[in-house]
């Protein structure tokens, strides 16, 4: 027999080992997913998923911005209009029909109410200032309406929610409510996860909680080793009325989206008995590009930042202030740093804040911190500066104030329209 020809040992069909050929295969898949559409796995047994949408729409010539997110019972979101002097968080909402009413709850802007109707794929929001008794006037602002297109930066961006509701034997009752942070594309994903939940996915940090909350329910609710059995026997119906339910509630949502930079809201509430539960509110400012959470050095530069603000929240305090009971001045509203208006309320900021109703004289930044549309935000959670029942606080400081105390690094961003 002839032995092989050269034509024969180039063009011969070439045997690849089974083991390297599935490694090859898995390789392939593995950088064909990359950055594509993740396959979501579910909530843990039990969790019963809640229906959740994610939109925002921008009008830069107007200052406006609306990031919002619509669940069946709920809406969370944030809201900027700086041709209004406007902004805060979305904490209600209803619909009729095709519009919806949102309303803002954040100190001085709590109760501010807007409408909204969509059109033609954009949104339409109306804002009409309350009449003030005291006044007679609105405050200097007019009946306004703005149109919003969607705002692209927010595509591939997806929120996860689902509750969980248990009730012991013993009449224990659990409420989980758990929403989170999530993306299409894998890094984006694995970047959320990092940040915003030490390395855990939206389904594992469900996991953890709720096993986190039931250990807690056996905490509060075990009855102490010193009672005897027949006082620790409780009839259920007895039992039901008497132990307070452990509710709590974990919600992530963006307050402010772009190409480079996203900043996320986490609420969270624990109500295990009591007047009322205990709520406080975490600001994550992420890079969106290098996947690095944001801290107060990489937005703010030098010593000096902390007290060169304070005069500047004042001011803001007492604008929002002056807001909500129809007393500034238009050009104060819309926090025009050239208007007269706002000069004076610049100098009225040196004023003992007592007088509203806050706890000291004075208004420190806080360090839960995030980047805006407009500007850097503050956030203040209950009791920090004020009694319970005036809320949450969100001051916004416009970029035009806080560029002298920024970052290089956060100044070359392109954050400035």
């Amino acid at each position: 027999m002839s032995g092989e020809s050269a034509f024969e040992k180039r063009h011969r069909k070439m045997v690849v080992p089974r083991g390297i050929a599935l490694f090859g295969a898995l390789l392939f898949i593995a950088f064909f997913v990359a950055d594509r559409e993740l396959i979501s796995p579910s909530f843990p047994r039990d969790f019963v998923r809640i229906s959740s949408r994610l939109d925002a729409w921008e009008n830069r010539q107007e200052g406006f911005r609306l990031v919002l997110v619509s669940n069946d019972d709920r809406a969370q979101g944030f809201l900027e209009w700086g041709a209004l002097g406007l902004y805060g968080r979305v904490v209600e909402a209803k619909a009729d029909g095709s519009a919806r009413t949102f309303f803002l709850g954040d100190g001085g802007m709590n109760g501010i109410e807007l409408t909204t109707a969509m059109r033609h794929g954009s949104i339409e929001v109306h804002y009409r200032p309350p009449v003030h008794p005291d006044t007679k006037g609105s405050g200097g602002l007019q009946e306004a309406t703005v149109a919003g297109t969607r705002l692209k930066a927010a595509d591939g961006l997806r929120i996860l929610a689902a509750q969980y509701k248990k009730t012991q034997k013993d009449g224990r009752g659990i409420s989980l409510r758990l929403q989170y942070l999530g993306a299409g594309q894998a890094s984006q994903a694995h970047t959320f996860d990092e940040v915003l939940r030490r390395g855990e996915s939206p389904y594992q940090m469900a996991a953890f909680r709720r096993a986190q909350q039931e250990e807690a329910s056996l905490n509060v609710y075990q009855a102490p080793a010193e009672l005897s059995q027949s006082q620790r026997t409780v009839q259920p119906e007895q039992s039901q009325r008497s132990v307070p339910p452990l509710e709590y509630e974990e919600i992530e949502y963006p307050v402010f989206i772009s190409d480079d930079f996203v900043s996320v809201a986490t609420q969270r509430y624990l109500f295990n008995g009591g007047a009322h539960g205990a709520a406080s509110t975490d600001f994550d400012v992420i890079d969106r590009k290098t996947g690095v959470r944001l801290g107060l050095s990489d937005i703010f530069a030098g010593d000096d930042w902390k007290a060169g603000l304070v005069p500047l929240l004042k001011a803001e305090l007492v604008r929002q202030h002056g807001f909500q009971n129809g007393q500034n001045e238009a050009g104060a509203n819309t926090r025009d740093s050239g208007d007269p208006a706002r000069a004076e309320l610049k100098n009225q900021g040196q004023d003992d804040l007592r007088t509203l109703g806050l706890f000291e004289p004075d208004i420190w930044p806080s360090e839960d911190v995030f980047v805006c549309g407009s500007g850097i935000g503050f956030e203040y959670d209950r009791y920090q500066i004020a009694p319970w029942y005036m809320g949450e606080f969100i001051l916004v400081l416009p970029w035009s104030e806080v560029k002298p105390y920024l970052s290089p690094a956060l100044l070359s961003a392109g954050l400035f329209q």
